[in-house]
């Protein structure tokens, strides 16, 4: 079921080129769904649809009590073993609890939705939309269980191949609504529902075709009760560790929505769109650092996997930099292009974050480090520890600071736990190289001087379709300059990853 290559890097290397170019083309597509529905609805009914949004999401993490995380390790393995009873014994008692899981949330959403809308969002309008995504919810499970299967194959074209469909079919139902008028809270729900289930029968087609006729059609399921044990040990064990992006993200969501309400919470959900953009770009490379670092430490090669995170501790450094200068000083006009006027407060928690994103990239390096060398236990402690800290500070600056107290905890908890982080894996240390961080600070000194003064004022009088193509123009030659000024750093860069791979 798995394809065959020479090493495990060249096989990633390979399938790499679908996961980065599929999830390339699927985050704007998000974007643009995202900026069709703010023109349309209230501040008010975008925070409430994306705060159904959020609840569903964190729901949908623990639906199946994290037995998901246990198919990408243990099915290759099953492979290997020629087991195709173990593969298809897993996957039914994944089912079966997600089955379980499914119903009983299900029923809560749906006969509980007056109740919840009226308690917990603060607002009757809720409880229909929150009716819709019960259904969104129940589906969405059996959607992502397909997917969850093809990644665990390595087949990360029909992964993110299902997903770009599913994506595309709620763009088309959003733009059908926008252009025909039928502008409504409770329409726009239905984008999020409907194309799902033609989504559901293009995967399960795929799924039964290419793999369940050929591979386990003619098997009989079967799982040990030691095989079982050690999968849900397992399951527990990584379930923090490789959702804690996800679950720290939707903390945060749920206390600035109960703590400020629908309105707040929508600026919000901005600026984390806004301050995620630098992820679509360089978020798919950290996935291509995974497996080498964990062939290295396979061999036992740990002066190797120093000298890999001091380049890419080094080069992420400096290119997060000048994600935050252009994002600092354009924040206005980037704001305005993507969701309108209404929503320029999401510029302004952007600015006060954005210089601070280089913490979050330097603990995503530190934490892939931590799962390709087998500390589950370490990964575990970090991401209690870091929701704790999250909660806390939440807690405190919120009611202080607003929503930039929210902001101002989530970068203050990439900062604690990037130093938690470090101190564990200190057989890893690497210094910063202030020589060449330097050079480039005078580069963005030169940079920022000329778009404060001269480029940003050029926006103003833009209207907004001219002014998206103007900021793209823009940060083309923004990046270019980055290029030329790093030209030989980074093709030294290269040459040690080439090396790396051989």
């Amino acid at each position: 079921m798995i394809e065959a290559h020479k090493s495990l890097s060249e096989k990633f290397l390979k399938k790499g080129f679908w996961l980065y170019l599929l999830s390339f083309i699927i985050a704007p597509i998000a974007y643009i769904i995202k900026i069709l529905i703010s023109n349309d609805l209230s501040v008010s009914d975008v925070g409430i649809l994306y705060w159904i949004i959020s609840i569903i999401t964190l729901l949908s993490a623990f639906s199946d009590f994290w037995i998901r995380e246990s198919l990408s390790y243990f099915i290759p393995q099953f492979e290997e073993e020629k087991r195709n009873d173990r593969t298809k014994g897993l996957l039914l008692f994944w089912f079966c609890i997600q089955i379980i899981t499914w119903g009983l949330i299900f029923i809560l959403l749906f006969f509980w939705a007056d109740f919840i809308s009226e308690n917990y969002f603060q607002s009757t309008s809720a409880a229909p939309i929150l009716k819709v995504f019960s259904f969104f919810f129940l589906w969405i499970n059996i959607f992502q269980l397909i997917s969850n299967f093809f990644m665990a194959v390595q087949n990360t074209f029909l992964q993110k191949g299902v997903e770009l469909l599913r994506v595309l079919f709620v763009m088309l139902w959003v733009l059908f609504i926008y252009f025909w008028d039928f502008w409504s809270l409770l329409y726009y729900s239905y984008a999020w529902i409907f194309w799902l289930y033609i989504g559901i029968v293009i995967a399960w087609i795929l799924f039964y075709t290419q793999y369940y006729r050929k591979y386990l059609r003619w098997s009989q399921a079967t799982i040990e009760k030691p095989l079982l044990k050690e999968i849900c040990i397992y399951a527990w064990l990584t379930f923090f560790s490789v959702q804690s992006f996800m679950i720290l993200s939707q903390i945060d969501m749920q206390m600035v929505l109960v703590m400020l309400g629908p309105t707040d919470a929508w600026y919000y959900t901005n600026y984390l769109s806004l301050v995620s953009i630098p992820n679509i770009i360089l978020w798919p490379i950290f996935l291509l650092f995974y497996p080498v670092i964990w062939q290295l430490h396979a061999k036992k090669e740990h002066k190797k996997i120093k000298n890999i995170k001091t380049v890419f501790q080094k080069n992420f450094l400096v290119v997060t930099l000048y994600f935050s200068v252009l994002f600092f000083i354009l924040a206005v006009p980037l704001a305005t292009i993507l969701f309108g006027e209404k929503f320029e407060l999401s510029w302004v928690i952007m600015q006060f974050s954005i210089l601070f994103i280089i913490w979050n990239f330097l603990l995503r390096l530190n934490q892939i480090i931590l799962a390709a060398t087998w500390k589950v236990k370490e990964r575990l402690y970090i991401i209690l520890t870091s929701i704790a800290i999250n909660f806390i500070l939440n807690l405190v600056l919120i009611l202080h600071m607003w929503v930039y107290g929210a902001a101002l905890a989530t970068w203050l908890s990439w900062i604690i736990i990037w130093i938690i982080t470090e101190t564990i894996l200190k057989e890893y240390y690497c210094k910063f190289d202030y020589k060449y961080i330097g050079k480039n600070l005078w580069v963005l000194i030169i940079l920022g001087f000329i778009l404060q003064n001269y480029i940003l004022l050029l926006f103003e009088s833009m209207p907004r379709s001219y002014a998206f193509f103007f900021f793209v123009f823009v940060s083309i030659i923004y990046f270019s300059i980055f290029l030329l000024v790093n030209l030989s750093e980074l093709k030294n860069t290269l040459k040690i990853i080439q090396a790396i791979r051989k």
